[in-house]
């Protein structure tokens, strides 16, 4: 490919969470064939983000932009001294608005991505708002890419296949990354005995995730006899920490439970766990589950359409009723476990390198995507609007 692409990239925050992390792994490969990418964060809590350090290595700035009444203003003139080829916005519906900003500035490039199922209940405002969101996408969106089918099918229409600038863009994993040793041995780390279960769980700390339903699944371990600790991985929130304190205490089990919070180490902990609980209930194609069976570590998971999707492609995953007791958790760890132990990584390795999550065809489908109008044009003029879409029928 020739030419260069300048790409802005939106996301709600630059930290350690799937959606960034699949972002910060395609940076060497966008660089190196040409691309530069500029990255905003919404996030009025932590600015830039602990990742900004690999977008700066890569030649991207990272601009944070919270949102509050001055961000439309912010942004726009963003757009104006950038001039980006590309708008690419990880942003659910939302989207809509930055999109069509993009619009106004005359970028030919407008993405938007859907990251997550978006299954949950809305009310009256949360409809009006997303009516209003999406309306904005379809006029402003020249591609509209999810993470899964489901993603499309749940966050933005059902009938996303009758719409041709929709694909399905599945996340990519570096198994370089995954690979690096951590420095910690992680069962001196926690004080895990060698015949005790080590459980870990990959994830930022939010009510979706249910890290609450950990220690239960521990008692009930402990209840047949298998004594276990769970590691929690991942940025923390001291409302949901606490949470997660509050049960392990009621379980008596305040001394197995860990909370490491963010760490840069996420492949080598994985590596060294007996089994991974994600109990999820709401996700688009977790990097959760996808990390641990690239590793080949056994993983059990809440039953969404993400992690069916997984597990039509990969082994290694037990899939358990979203609202399953804990019972029914802890039998699924002791079969997942026993797939670990019966696990070769270096199997793992090569299945997941030939398997439609290698980074190396995500990476090939952004730059189609974004070449399709930017390669070496000097000047952005504004490609056709993309046609309405009947509203009857949907949701």
């Amino acid at each position: 490919m020739t030419g260069q692409c300048r790409v802005l990239r939106v996301v709600g925050e630059l930290n350690f969470g799937g959606t960034e992390m699949r972002t910060a792994e395609l940076l060497p490969r966008l660089s190196t064939a040409g691309v530069q990418v500029h990255l905003v964060t919404l996030s009025d809590r932590i600015g830039p983000g602990p990742l900004a350090g690999v977008v700066s290595r890569h030649g991207g700035t990272v601009t944070p932009i919270p949102l509050d009444l001055r961000f439309a203003t912010r942004f726009l003139g963003l757009l104006r001294r950038l001039r980006p080829d590309v708008v690419h916005v990880d942003c659910a519906n939302f989207s809509g608005v930055l999109l069509a900003l993009a619009a106004l500035c005359g970028v030919p490039v407008r993405v938007a991505h859907f990251r997550g199922d978006d299954n949950q209940h809305r009310n009256l405002r949360r409809r009006v708002y997303r009516w209003i969101c999406k309306r904005l996408l379809r006029v402003s969106a020249t591609d509209i890419l999810g993470v899964s089918p489901s993603s499309l099918t749940f966050a933005y229409d059902p009938r996303w296949r009758d719409d041709p600038r929709c694909q399905v863009v599945l996340n990519g994993l570096d198994l370089d990354r995954l690979r690096h040793p951590s420095p910690d041995d992680l069962r001196e780390l926690i004080g895990a005995r060698p015949a005790e279960l080590v459980c870990v769980s990959v994830g930022r700390a939010s009510p979706e995730k249910r890290r609450w339903l950990l220690p239960p699944i521990l008692a009930e371990l402990r209840a047949r006899g298998v004594e276990a600790h769970a590691v929690l991985i991942g940025p923390g929130d001291d409302a949901d920490d606490e949470r997660v304190r509050v049960a392990a205490a009621a379980a008596g089990l305040a001394d197995r439970v860990h909370l490491l919070g963010p760490r840069d180490d996420v492949g080598g902990l994985l590596s060294q766990a007996d089994v991974v609980v994600h109990p999820s209930c709401l996700e688009g194609l977790p990097g959760g589950v996808l990390e641990p069976i690239a590793l080949g570590v056994g993983t059990v998971a809440a039953d969404l359409p993400g992690v069916r999707f997984i597990d039509e492609h990969l082994p290694g995953v037990t899939i358990v009723d979203t609202d399953a007791p804990p019972r029914r958790w802890a039998s699924a760890v002791c079969a997942a476990a026993s797939y670990t132990e019966q696990t070769s990584a270096s199997a793992a390795a090569e299945r997941f390198g030939g398997s439609v999550f290698a980074i190396d065809t995500a990476a090939a489908t952004h730059l189609t995507i974004y070449r399709r109008w930017a390669s070496g044009r000097p000047h952005h003029p504004v490609p056709p609007r993309p046609p309405a879409f009947s509203t009857r029928g949907e949701r």
